[in-house]
């Protein structure tokens, strides 16, 4: 990941869409199978350090909707929705997150909860996870 991002969410769903090369929208999910999207929460957390940098936690929901018409479908589902836990748990370990502007620096994304079924539909189900991001911010007095 070259690119350098100037919002947080931004950066989130480059992150997410690193996994399978998948397409995340922020702030919406449109129908229909294999469509993904990233929402902000209102919770923020901020920890303050005497050389004037901070470092904030941010919280995002993820959705992915997936097909679900068959047992099979929603098996593979169940899979890929693991696979996605994994792969968020040791992503640090072999990548580099993406580099925001701005003085700020990605310090961990994680998953911080399981993923579950918020919506079903008669071909496709809904599913949520939530996210942590932690960054580091120097600030420019």
């Amino acid at each position: 990941m070259s690119e350098t991002y100037t919002t947080i969410s931004s950066a989130v769903a480059a992150w997410l869409s690193f996994f399978e090369n998948m397409t995340v929208d922020t702030n919406h999910v449109t129908d229909g199978s294999d469509k993904y999207g990233l929402f902000k929460s209102p919770t923020r957390k901020v920890k303050n350090f005497l050389n004037g940098s901070y470092e904030i936690t941010e919280y995002y929901q993820f959705f992915a909707r997936q097909a679900s018409v068959s047992e099979e479908d929603r098996k593979d589902s169940d899979a890929w929705l693991e696979e996605l836990a994994y792969w968020a748990d040791d992503f640090s370990f072999e990548y580099e997150y993406p580099a925001l502007d701005g003085g700020r620096k990605i310090n961990m994304i994680e998953l911080t909860g399981t993923p579950y079924p918020i919506e079903t539909g008669s071909s496709d189900t809904l599913f949520q996870m939530s996210l942590a991001i932690t960054y580091t911010r120097e600030r420019e007095v």
